[in-house]
């Protein structure tokens, strides 16, 4: 008799032993599905008169509004109740699926079975999966079936339920895939061992041991390595260790909005490790010995690949917290923890797999060599031996090199996303490139810098990424990379592809702000706006960054690029920006871009940013007044060494009470200076290398109105500051 005629006969054998799984599968599924869309199907009264009042108030369809709910609901709920019952599903039939290899009398029965052992696996991997897959998929397609009746009853159409059958078709791929990857992870880890306890602990290091080694020596960078600068997308990592790739991709599926190839391609990802995982669980069994039932595990291999990254985890985890309780301040401690943890970890792992409290200390050849591997590993990040703070390549091997921060810039957006000049800009003038690299390489300015997140790429094709720190004193060395029109086009400049879905924007100015629709002044005219601020900006890098002339207008809306993902743009305009001024009139915004006529003005008033008490002196009131204002006279700026006495500590203590009165101005004359000098809107960037700040100031015009307007630091008179010591 051959073992084709016994693999259905194995499967129904084992089927008969497997009927309280069924029945649990059976039971969760009934429960996660069914009984979980009757609930949220109860709530459709709820649903419809919600969608009612949106109709109403805000102009919703509400028909578009449940049709869409329903659909969302098969890509949110279930990713999260059918992923729970997934999960729980894979690690049941996983582990009680091939229960007999853990006991002798057991596995000496199934293995006198006159049926190969890749066929008796077949079979009895089969059956875990259709123990969860058919009582899935018998209460999976009624809820389906209800949740098309519900769309049909909101007036949905046939696009509609064929979107609905395409979204629970994707989610269902989805849980399949979950399920074969935990399911191989548990089989393979059932393999390796001879009892539950080793399963447990292979699954575990099977499962998260690679992201475990790759997360320590990402921490290890951050710690050590000052310029240390990660803008990559490291979410593919993940797929690597099938306990965290799992609950990813559910997380991922009920995300899900937009980028469907993207998101297939993970689902392919997972499948293909799910499918390799599953060879690996089958080649473990043929070479399976039966003596191992009740055993650890006696795979040398396998125990080696699981103990040592184990153990350099440990250890690099043992270095760091001793390293921390001690403020960093001698290895010692940290060879000490390191040793502790991992000796401690390797030593288990020894008791564990060969179920022997003697074995601690056996493989201490390879318990050195790990321990000693580690030690150079994390004594090369703590002093750097491999060059990474100050690596500098040749100028010969430079290529180009792209920067960014959001302080030089009119947009706030992350660098790892897709519109960051990091991945866009291409500037390869090497003579400029490789000064500022060989400055920003050397020893680091403690004060007054900024940080830039720099890319360089090589003639190789190679890229490497730092964040250095770019001192105010190295401006000039940094404004040939900011100038140039590879960084304005992509830090500066708004494409049309940005603003196509704009819908709205809001104008700033004199501390009012008031919101506009794109449609409302057309959405040729706001085109314009945006053509006309990016020749500016093209041609007059000098005023996006050194805010040359009068600012009098900010403009702010939202950009997003093709993932969705918005990001806040402010746009300063200047009265030096003659195209973007004119636009703007043309289109409409007249009062916005000018400039106040100093006759309606009847008083100003230059005031402190903060209460400081009435008990100042003449002397320490007029120092604040140049801080305030960023008017030092011949002798400069003030040091401010971070420090302060316990005596002045307690006199400014006691001196926070009142406001320091502010100075008046209603004097024509000076009026009228005042306000040749003021902008009318604030800063829209934080940075003091190009541009030094701006203090507030206010004024009052003849109807009563308080407005709001700005300084640029180191403009006002020296007679103005005198004056706060009269107050």
């Amino acid at each position: 008799m051959t073992s084709k005629h016994f693999f259905f006969k194995v499967m129904r054998e084992d089927l008969r032993h497997k009927i309280w799984m069924i029945a649990l599968s059976a039971l969760g599924s009934f429960l996660m599905l069914m009984v979980i869309w009757l609930v949220w199907r109860s709530n459709r009264d709820g649903l419809v008169e919600l969608a009612a009042r949106g109709a109403l108030l805000y102009g919703v369809d509400g028909r578009k509004y449940g049709i869409e709910e329903t659909v969302a609901f098969f890509r949110e709920a279930v990713s999260l109740t059918g992923g729970f019952l997934t999960v729980a599903g894979a690690m049941i039939t996983g582990l009680f699926g091939f229960r007999y290899v853990f006991h002798k009398n057991m596995v000496d029965a199934y293995h006198s079975l006159p049926v190969k052992r890749s066929t008796l696996f077949a079979a009895l991997y089969v059956n875990g999966f259709l123990i969860w897959l058919v009582p899935f998929v018998i209460f999976y397609l009624p809820t389906v079936a209800l949740a098309g009746g519900f769309i049909v009853e909101l007036g949905g159409t046939g696009q509609d339920i064929g979107l609905l059958v395409r979204t629970a078709f994707l989610t269902m791929a989805v849980l399949i895939t979950v399920f074969l990857l935990l399911y191989g992870l548990v089989l393979t880890a059932v393999m390796l061992s001879g009892n539950i306890l080793n399963t447990l602990v292979s699954m575990v290091i099977l499962g998260i041991g690679f992201i475990s080694l790759f997360g320590i020596v990402y921490a290890f960078f951050g710690v050590y390595m000052e310029r240390f600068c990660d803008v990559r997308d490291w979410s593919a990592i993940v797929h690597a260790s099938p306990l965290i790739a799992a609950p990813g991709l559910l997380y991922w599926r009920a995300e899900l909005d937009g980028g469907l190839s993207a998101f297939c391609g993970k689902v392919a990802v997972d499948f293909i490790l799910a499918a390799a995982l599953g060879c690996c669980a089958w080649l473990l069994y043929r070479k399976r010995a039966s003596e191992l039932a009740e055993q650890g595990v006696r795979n040398r291999a396998g125990a080696a690949l699981m103990k040592i990254p184990a153990a350099i985890v440990a250890g690099m985890c043992g270095w760091l917290l001793f390293m921390l309780l001690t403020d960093n301040q001698t290895s010692a401690w940290g060879i000490f923890g390191l040793l502790f943890a991992g000796i401690l970890c390797f030593g288990v792992l020894n008791i564990v797999f060969s179920m022997d409290f003697k074995a601690f200390f056996t493989h201490k050849r390879q318990m050195a060599a790990v321990l000693g591997v580690t030690m150079l590993v994390c004594l090369a990040f703590r002093y750097d031996w491999f060059g990474y703070e100050d690596y500098l390549p040749g100028k010969e091997k430079i290529a180009e090199i792209a920067v960014y921060t959001g302080q030089f810039s009119n947009r706030y957006i992350w660098e790892a996303m897709e519109d960051s000049p990091l991945w866009k800009m291409h500037y390869q003038d090497v003579d400029a490139i490789y000064s500022y690299l060989e400055r920003v390489t050397g020893e680091e300015p403690q004060r007054d810098y900024v940080g830039m997140t720099t890319k360089v790429t090589l003639e190789n094709g190679r890229n490497y990424y730092r964040l250095y720190r770019v001192g105010s004193e190295d401006k000039n060395l940094l404004w040939p990379l900011l100038s140039s029109e590879e960084y304005l086009k992509w830090a500066f400049c708004i494409s049309n592809e940005m603003i196509q879905d704009c819908e709205e924007f809001e104008l700033q100015r004199e501390g009012r702000r008031e919101k506009f629709l794109t449609k409302e002044c057309t959405q040729e005219a706001f085109s314009g706006i945006i053509e006309a601020y990016n020749q500016d900006v093209l041609e007059n890098p000098e005023g996006a960054f050194l805010g040359e002339g009068k600012r009098l207008v900010c403009m702010n809306f939202d950009i997003r690029n093709s993932e969705g993902t918005s990001a806040i743009v402010r746009i300063s305009v200047y009265d030096t920006m003659e195209r973007t001024v004119a636009a703007m009139r043309e289109a409409g915004f007249e009062e916005w871009v000018s400039e106040t006529d100093p006759a309606s003005i009847v008083s100003m008033a230059l005031n402190f940013n903060g209460s400081y008490g009435k008990e100042l002196t003449k002397e320490e009131k007029i120092a604040m007044a140049r801080e305030v204002y960023g008017v030092y006279g011949d002798g400069g700026a003030v040091e401010d060494d971070g420090e302060m006495s316990a005596e002045s500590a307690e006199t400014r203590a006691d001196t926070l009470a009142e406001w320091v009165p502010a100075v008046e101005i209603t004097d024509r004359a000076e009026i009228e200076e005042l306000c040749a000098l003021m902008d009318y809107a604030d800063s829209c960037r934080s940075d003091q290398m190009f541009q030094e700040g701006h203090a507030e100031l206010s004024y009052t015009d003849r109807e009563g109105n308080t407005w709001s307007c700005y300084l640029p630091k180191g403009v006002l008179p020296e007679k103005y500051i005198l004056r706060f010591g009269d107050c």
